[in-house]
């Protein structure tokens, strides 16, 4: 077997002979193809394809002091808000001609609720973006983004802040209503006749989930439901299940409902009422999650009703967001988008 032939990169100048056109020809087909006539620009791009032709991005940066790209750091993608962010800025993104490159701060909720050390890169990915020239930086955070952002500004001026809230932030902000996701939670239980809750979280070490109590407590106190707060050590269904096991109700009692802070805690609580047949859900036991993370594949024995968050709507925003900042007198927006419940058989039955 021969080895393979090691070819040198071809040059735009190389691709301008083998189309019979200049240079600032094969530049103009590259950049701006409508200046071209079709039969020159299908020649122009043949030749490209013939001979592998690639552009440098890196010179065309270093020229333009821009890239035609975006930035987005966000979390570990453990949480599903951050995956669903970032579909909805790719998709808003490429509608716009721009190339959305994502990086993962590596910070988790989850773990730094267990007392886990964290990996957290997210200033470090800012220093990237700006490094490249992004043409904007998005920051999906769960802490205070601002020191990295400060320290960049110089270099990119557009950014935009999704879920986490700065007063007097001198960016555009896009968060959804965490208090309205607390205050839908009661207000569905208390619209099915329920005056009694336990609502199931860690402690408020992150904003989102300090909002989402905040909602708690005003809708329950407003709606006249007995509330009780039930601290876990962490994010997952076997927190909930150890937290929960010796508070269930005894059957016969007052009918109640269990919040999860987010839908895996939600899922714990099931599966410890799926030991239990004596609690009927949701005749004995309602349960509601807050974060519409899980997905029903046909396996679940009860649907969960949980509160759907906004994430594609939060990435689409914040493209737009984006676009907006880049505009000679632009005033920051802070954009809150609503949340909204999907019902499921876990409280309203089969």
């Amino acid at each position: 077997m021969s080895a393979p032939t090691n070819r040198a990169n071809p040059t735009i100048h190389a691709v301008a002979r083998a189309a019979g056109v200049s240079s600032g020809t094969v530049s103009n087909a590259l950049n701006h193809p409508a200046r071209l006539a079709p039969e020159t620009l299908e020649r122009v791009h043949d030749a490209i394809i013939d001979l592998g032709y690639i552009r440098s991005a890196a010179g065309r940066t270093l020229i333009r002091n821009r890239s035609d790209s975006l930035g987005l750091v966000m979390p570990d993608l453990v949480n599903v808000l951050f995956v669903e962010i970032a579909r909805g800025a790719q998709r808003s993104a490429s509608d716009q001609g721009k190339r959305l490159v994502t990086a993962n701060s590596g910070f988790n909720a989850h773990e730094l609720a267990a007392g886990a050390s964290q990996v957290d890169d997210q200033d470090e990915y800012l220093e990237y973006f700006a490094e490249a020239r992004a043409d904007g930086v998005l920051v999906a955070s769960m802490r205070d983004p601002s020191r990295g952002i400060d320290r960049i500004r110089n270099h990119v001026r557009p950014v935009v802040v999704i879920n986490y809230d700065v007063p007097n932030a001198d960016w555009c902000t896009v968060l959804m209503d965490n208090e309205q996701v607390g205050r839908a939670a009661i207000e569905h239980i208390a619209d099915l006749g329920i005056r009694r809750a336990y609502f199931v979280s860690i402690p408020d070490i992150v904003q989102p989930i300090a909002e989402r109590r905040r909602g708690v407590r005003a809708a329950a106190a407003a709606r006249g439901i007995h509330l009780t707060e039930i601290e876990t050590a962490g994010l997952f269904p076997e927190d909930s299940t150890a937290a929960l096991a010796g508070v269930l109700p005894e059957p016969g009692g007052e009918r109640l409902a269990i919040l999860g802070a987010n839908d895996r805690l939600a899922i714990g609580a099931l599966q410890l009422l799926r030991n239990r047949p004596d609690l009927r859900v949701p005749e004995d036991v309602a349960v509601l999650g807050m974060d519409g993370d899980h997905r029903d594949d046909g396996a679940d024995w009860i649907t969960l009703t949980s509160v759907v968050l906004p994430g594609q709507a939060m990435g689409a925003e914040a493209i737009r967001l984006i676009d907006a900042e880049a505009q000679p007198g632009h005033v920051h927006e802070r954009s809150v988008l609503p949340v909204r419940i999907r019902q499921g058989a876990s409280t309203i039955g089969r």
